[in-house]
Formats: C-alpha cells, structure tokens, sequence
C-alpha cells in the first residue's frame, strides 16, 4: 500500500481544514469562557460605554487610551446592540480573528509551497498570544487582520494596471488605514516596494499607474491623521515605560549595544507574538530543557533569515514588499515613534511567519529531503503552540498569563459576603474596572470610598501617606473593610 502523501490535494484540504477549525475553537473556546477584563480591557471599554460616536472621534478617551476610530465605533455598535458585558466587547476582535484565520489562507497559498503553507497556517492558528489578541477588547487583533487583508489586496491588484483595479486597490487600502494604526507600516513598505523595483528597471508607466493607488493610502492616512491620531496627546509615560523595556532600537543600531538590542527582540519575537519559543517555564528549568529553548531559538531564527534570503533570490519585488514594513517599524523605533514591543508587533506576525515558513520550504528544497521529512520542521515548530494551546484550553486559567485576571470574581465575592456595616475602599489602581462593572453589572455596594490618585502629588512615600490620612481614617472608623487594590 503506497504511503499517503500530505501533498495529494485531498490530503492536503484535509490537515488545513483541520488547522483552520482548531484556530477557530481556540478562539471560541476562549471567547465563550468569558474570563474577566485585566486592567488595559477595562481602560479601553470605560470610554467604550459612556461615550457615544461623535465622543469617540474627538479624544482624548478615558485615561488616555488610543484606538483607530473604525475599530472603535465597531465595537460601540456591538455595545449598542449586544450590551455592555464582556462578550459584546469582545465580538469584533473575535470577528477579526476568525476572518484573519480564513482570508490568510489564500495569502500562504500565494506565497508558498504545500509546506510553508502547513506551517504558517499552523503558527497563525495555534500561537497563543495571536489566539489570546482575537478575544480581548484591544485593537491588536483587529491590527493583524489589517496585515492580512494588507497581503490579500496585493496578491489581488498588484501586477494590474487596469483603472479600476488601481482605484479598487487604492480605495480598500484607504480604508484599512481607519481601522489600524499599523497598517501604515505595510502598506508604506508596498509602496516603496513596489516602486522602487519599477523604479530600478525603469518600467516607467508601471510605476506611475502604481502612484494612483498609494496616492489614496496616503491621502486617507493624513486626513485620518489630522482629523483623529494627532489629537491624542503624546504620553511621555508611556516612552518612558517602554524605553525601560527595550522597546526603542537604539538608533542608528550600528553599535554593540543597537545589534545586541536586534537579536533580543527578534529572539523575543518568537515568543511574543509567534508563541514558538519552548518556554518551559521555571518549575521545568533545566540543562536540558535550556538547551531546546536556545535550540529551537536558533533554529526558528535561522528558518526566518533563510526565508528572506530565499524570497530576495526568487523575487526581489517580493522581498521587499514583505520586509520594507519590518524595516519602517524599526527605523520608527529608532525615532521613539513606535515601540517594538510585544503586542504592538501582533500586526508584524502575518509576515513574519511567511518568511519564516519561507525558510522550512528552502530547507526542503536545498537539502532535497526525502517526502516523509518535508514535515520535520513544520512538526518541530507547531509542537509547543498545540501544547501550550492545549493546555491553556484545560487549564483556562492560564490563557493569557498575567493578563488572566480575576477582577470581576473578586468584585462578586465581596458581593456575595458584604454585611450591613461593612465598608468597601477602592484603592485607585482598581478604580476604573470597579467603574466599569458598576455601570455594566450594576455592581454596587451600599457603603464604598471610591480611592483618589494622590502618587503625582506627592514628593515620597512619606508624603504619599499623609495624603493620604483622611481616606485611611474614613476607613479605619468601620468594623469591617473589603479593600481592593490591583497588585
């Protein structure tokens, strides 16, 4: 009996069909457990409740949140129709997820070989923190749509230079610009793509027939810029939150320390947002278990680098249609634009993976592998996202890791136990969930002190604490006090 081979196509729809429908119950699974929003949910949807469409377009938004003004009146028309709990906040970057996993098939099949196509669909659909990004009431999912849909208009309309195709083109990808911030980045990395290599062998009526559709990216992008982004005041904590973390390459990175800083985050990259990284966690530490972390580390990462190399020598056009946006990331990372940091780089995952399947299709084809071992790396590289997925689907507890929070259990439990007398003191940093569950479960207790946020005011920690006396002496007249604080 001839060995069945994953490349006879109906094999082939089969295993795919099958990524596909385990990425869409992750995400369902996750969405229906309906955990409880962290703190960053619970900014974001503070504004998403009390604000109507036209508060919403002029910020700034509750404490000084960001979001694309399409993905936020989205979300807005959800809590119009559906309420304000979590699952109606939840559903459009549910949606999104869900349409990602499906528009990008067509994308890898494009893009790649049979293989690389395994691969990047099972990295997208299994990958924790992309699953975790497709239930959670931040714009980063919706982000990575963007990318996707980004890839789809160009595998669509690049190439044709009929007048309806060019303004088709110009016209969705003019639009995408009011859902995602990011998506600035790929569809200026296409552009300057696409016209360099016309550019470079001097196809000149290609090049201006191109300008037509970036002509409309870029007039979408400054109206939306002068009419919402710049309204919202830059953040100089936030700089200086993610410059502490790396977030900011050191610029230019010509140094020791710029190429230092490039191999942690492309090695952090796997982890977040690709979720390949065996991280085993301190409880498994071990030589041994060290020793496959930097091994598949260095495997994923030469896989990545092999997938650019082999996409310069097939198309250079390609090549930097898939790697300019990477490289615009960056150079704004330099100028503290844009931090290179864990979930805001969910929206550089679409493309990374195509180069990093990339790679497991030239080692297939530059080692002439045998059939049976075309699948080796694609295994190699699946094999901790199943596990932690599956894991995190037996566990939900651990989904989404310190993000997982419990805010809302909390808050009922003291709902179930509070006696007459009893008195509820709201310590500042828990503020704005207690708001938004107050308003969206009506949860309210009949006596509570609602914290101030005194830390700006004060000179030390002394300071802090004699300004804070008079709540403290409120509280401490009552014989029984539930204080909540978020650690």
């Amino acid at each position: 009996m001839p060995s069945l081979q994953v490349s006879d196509t109906s094999t082939w729809r089969i295993i795919i069909g099958l990524i596909i429908c385990l990425g869409i119950f992750l995400r369902v699974f996750h969405y229906f457990n309906n955990r409880s929003l962290w703190i960053d949910e619970a900014y974001l949807s503070i504004s998403l409740i009390k604000k109507g469409f036209a508060e919403l377009a002029t910020p700034p938004l509750e404490y000084e949140q960001k979001a694309p003004i399409g993905f936020l009146w989205a979300v807005k028309a959800m809590v119009l129709l559906f309420g304000k709990k979590e699952m109606a906040l939840r559903l459009v970057p549910l949606l999104c997820g869900l349409a990602a996993l499906l528009v990008y098939l067509p994308v890898t099949r494009w893009f790649l070989k049979p293989v690389g196509v395994l691969t990047a669909m099972g990295i997208l659909a299994l990958a924790p923190p992309l699953v975790y990004h497709a239930v959670e009431i931040k714009q980063y999912g919706s982000e990575m749509l963007a990318t996707v849909l980004c890839l789809y208009l160009y595998i669509r309309y690049e190439g044709k230079m009929r007048f309806g195709s060019l303004l088709a083109w110009g016209f969705w990808g003019a639009l995408i610009l009011w859902f995602s911030y990011s998506a600035i980045f790929i569809l200026a990395g296409m552009a300057v793509g696409v016209c360099l290599y016309y550019l470079f062998r001097r196809e000149w009526r290609e090049l201006f027939q191109s300008v037509i559709p970036f002509s409309m990216w870029l007039f979408s992008f400054a109206v939306n810029f002068f009419l919402f982004t710049y309204k919202y005041a830059d953040s100089e904590w936030l700089t200086t939150w993610f410059g502490l973390r790396g977030g900011f390459m050191p610029f230019p990175p010509t140094s020791v320390a710029g190429i230092k800083w490039l191999f942690q985050v492309f090695y952090r990259f796997l982890d977040y947002p690709l979720g390949i990284l065996w991280n085993f966690g301190p409880a498994h530490s071990s030589k041994i278990t060290s020793l496959i972390k930097a091994g598949m580390a260095v495997l994923s990462l030469f896989l990545w680098l092999l997938g650019m190399i082999a996409f310069f020598r097939q198309d250079k056009k390609l090549f930097w249609v898939l790697t300019l946006p990477l490289v615009l990331t960056l150079i704004a990372s330099g100028l503290k634009l844009y931090p290179f940091y864990e979930r805001l780089l969910v929206f550089l995952a679409p493309v990374v993976i195509l180069f990093i399947a990339k790679g497991c299709v030239s080692v297939a084809s530059l080692f002439k592998v045998p059939k049976s071992l075309k699948y080796v790396l694609p295994v190699l590289l699946l094999l901790w996202p199943l596990y932690s997925s599956t894991d995190q689907v037996i566990n939900p507890y651990l989904f989404g890791g310190k993000k997982n929070a419990a805010e809302r259990d909390a808050l009922f439990y003291i709902k179930d136990r509070y006696k007459e007398g009893d008195v509820v003191y709201i310590y500042w940093n828990f503020l704005h969930t207690y708001l938004y569950y107050k308003d969206a479960y009506g949860l309210t207790f009949p006596r509570t002190i609602e914290g101030s946020d005194l830390k700006n005011q004060a000179q030390n920690e002394t300071d802090y604490f004699g300004k804070m006396k008079p709540e403290f002496d409120a509280i401490a007249q009552n014989k029984r006090v539930w204080f909540i604080h978020n650690r």
